[in-house]
């Protein structure tokens, strides 16, 4: 029998191969933790993959624009890192400046009327919820009329349903 040693969940005495940190019910509880890890190098060489092969060459290349980062700039000293949800102040690294009304269905892009500040976090539930809508009928007209407080409210009770499944 090779190595062995207990899980590493507090007060699980499950015995495991050396090569795993958790038996096989709570590796699942800390699967998060593996981003943790990786290097911000991995991380940088991860993003640049996305955006080459994954991510649609338009919005790349308009989230790469000098025109971009200029309105981008401006709308978070507006709101001073604030976001637009839980009035938090963000750092930049959590900072995402985000489009009200997807890019592709408002008028103008760069319009800074459309943009407010989100954390990552925030962001990445609207996402979620956006693509939900779209892909419902009507669902771009619906995303057309979504205003800030309408999304503010649906993404915290979003973040809290979130949190009340992970607390379980």
């Amino acid at each position: 029998m090779g190595k062995v040693h207990q899980c590493g969940e507090i007060r699980c005495h499950r015995i495991i191969p050396f090569d795993q940190r958790y038996c096989d019910v709570h590796a699942k509880l800390h699967a998060h933790d593996a981003y943790r890890n990786v290097s911000h190098k991995q991380r940088l060489e991860s993003y640049k993959t996305y955006n080459r092969e994954h991510r649609d060459q338009a919005a790349n290349a308009f989230y790469h624009s000098k025109e971009w980062q200029r309105v981008r700039d401006y709308v978070t000293s507006r709101d001073v890192y604030t976001s637009g949800v839980s009035g938090i102040t963000l750092t930049d690294h959590d900072l995402i400046v985000d489009h009200v009304v997807p890019r592709r269905l408002c008028e103008d892009p760069l319009g800074t009327d459309n943009m407010w500040c989100l954390s990552r976090r925030e962001h990445l539930a609207k996402t979620k919820m956006e693509k939900h809508i779209a892909a419902k009928p009507n669902g771009d007209n619906v995303l057309k009329h979504l205003n800030r407080q309408k999304w503010a409210v649906y993404i915290d009770r979003q973040l809290a349903r979130e949190k009340h499944r992970g607390g379980r």
